[in-house]
């Protein structure tokens, strides 16, 4: 479980005791997301939610100190809660203080001077990395069993099923037909009519998706199919939930969705349709960034990816002497080979030496590279010696001045951290974790710095319909480096 306020004050060598006990002052099951210290005026624009604050009240004797205005900025910045620590700035924690903190409902936790502040970041972090070690290893869980049923007797049965037990109790799933009609289902399904957004869903354009508010709790609706046909629908909802997944849940969820598109583009009906249908979604997962769950498809096919670094082709013709090393997947009636970046028989567009985390840049060039063999006869073109790629357009001086235009708000603010903090997250397709692991931050300093990024652009980077921003930032990001 996260960390709460309720976990904090059962922490018992903290000796942490609370001070306000009615309304939401009093809510113990508050999550604590990470814990802050803080003597400023005004820290609101400094957190994103969640914190426990800490603070000594320095400020409290400071004639210009206004607490009604510094809570408000709290409620409004979301935090958790108020630590207040005695024995220091005060001998104990100021009625006024509590009083005031409880009207806008935040809970007040007395803080012991004997108990430092790094203390409760400690015990808070120990809750956190121990909850997100469960949460990732039951995330791949969840894509095992996910993978497995993609070979099952009834796959798409039995992978809504999967998702719906790796989503967790009160989540249910229904799989419908492109007429509406319910194929399988899983979970306590209520009573809905989501025909309406059904509807909706078949005249848009793939992918696509809503999300919806219902007495019973948080759906979501999403469209399957391949091109611009709409050939099926998931409906995935979470009882008494007013929103939809957490990070790992949307990560089993993308996974599913990859192998029932799959599924609904070409039904499973015997073992060897099925391993095409495993096969092509290891190049889907990928491509989506998902690699546990690429692996374990692999290894399903009992012929496991070569090691990084690897090259991919596309449209390569398969030599019936090549080694083990060779994984030859067909993927939209294209053959994609990924290889040892050392293997010497590849045909077709060809890319740069990449690992599994650079999947995508290394597919697109290979699909560059392969306009280029078609063009010139070759039997195989590397990217490198295409001169297909981004590089080519670089010299150009109008684009290089729009990469400057785009980048300019970044750049001007001075911070260096927020140029490489976006390219990381760019590169990562936008998974907090893999970017912060590249940057050797905490996930949520991450967040943070592409929340300010995006302040800064004018634009919310991590909105649903924000593609165009991000293609446009990771465009004008390659050319500041090619120059």
């Amino acid at each position: 479980m996260p960390p709460t306020i309720a976990s904090l004050l059962a922490d018992r060598p903290l000796g942490l005791r609370l001070l306000t006990s009615e309304g939401p002052a009093g809510d113990t099951a508050r999550e604590v997301r990470w814990v802050h210290t803080t003597e400023l005026n005004d820290p609101a624009p400094f957190l994103e939610g969640g914190e426990l604050l800490l603070t000594t009240g320095l400020r409290l004797a400071d004639p210009g100190f206004d607490l009604e205005a510094f809570l408000s900025g709290l409620v409004r910045a979301g935090v958790a809660g108020l630590g207040f620590g005695v024995g220091l700035n005060n001998a104990s924690v100021p009625d006024r203080f509590v009083v005031a903190a409880s009207a806008h409902g935040l809970p007040v936790l007395e803080v012991p001077k004997a108990t430092p502040f790094i203390a409760i970041a400690k015990s808070v972090s120990k809750a956190l990395g121990a909850e997100e070690y469960r949460a990732i290893t039951e995330g791949y869980r969840t894509q095992q069993d996910l993978v497995k049923s993609a070979l099952a007797h009834e796959p798409q049965r039995s992978l809504v099923r999967s998702l719906v037990r790796g989503l967790g109790p009160g989540a249910w799933a229904v799989l419908a037909g492109a007429d509406g009609s319910v194929l399988h289902s899983a979970g306590p399904v209520p009573d809905l009519d989501l025909a309406p957004e059904l509807a909706r869903l078949r005249g848009g354009t793939l992918p696509s998706s809503s999300s919806i508010l219902t007495e019973s709790g948080h759906v979501e609706v999403h469209a399957l199919g391949a091109g611009k046909r709409v050939m099926g629908f998931l409906s995935v909802g979470m009882l008494g939930r007013t929103s939809g997944p957490d990070i790992t849940g949307r990560q089993i969820l993308a996974v599913a969705l990859t192998l029932l598109t799959l599924g609904v583009e070409q039904p499973t009906k015997d073992v060897t349709v099925a391993e095409l249908t495993l096969r092509r979604a290891v190049v889907r997962l990928l491509l989506a960034g998902y690699v546990d769950a690429a692996y374990e498809a692999a290894g399903e096919l009992r012929v496991p990816l070569p090691a990084e670094p690897v090259r991919i082709a596309r449209d390569s013709v398969r030599d019936e002497a090549v080694s083990d090393r060779v994984f030859v997947l067909e993927e939209d009636g294209e053959r994609v080979l990924v290889a040892a970046a050392d293997y010497e028989g590849f045909t077709g567009g060809v890319s740069d030496a990449v690992g599994y985390a650079d999947f995508g840049r290394g597919y697109r060039q290979a699909g560059e590279a392969l306009a280029t063999a078609r063009k010139s006869g070759r039997p195989a073109v590397y990217f490198a010696e295409s001169g297909s790629g981004l590089a080519a357009l670089f010299a150009d001086q109008s684009v290089r001045d729009f990469a400057a235009g785009v980048l300019r708000p970044l750049v001007e603010a001075d911070r260096s951290e927020l140029v490489p903090t976006l390219r990381a997250w760019l590169a990562h397709n936008g998974q907090w974790d893999s970017a912060a692991a590249e940057l050797g931050v905490h996930r949520h300093t991450v967040r943070a710095r592409i929340a300010r990024a995006g302040e800064l652009l004018g634009k919310d980077l991590t909105a649903a319909d924000s593609a165009d921003a991000r293609m446009e930032l990771w465009f004008a990001l390659r050319v500041r480096e090619g120059q």
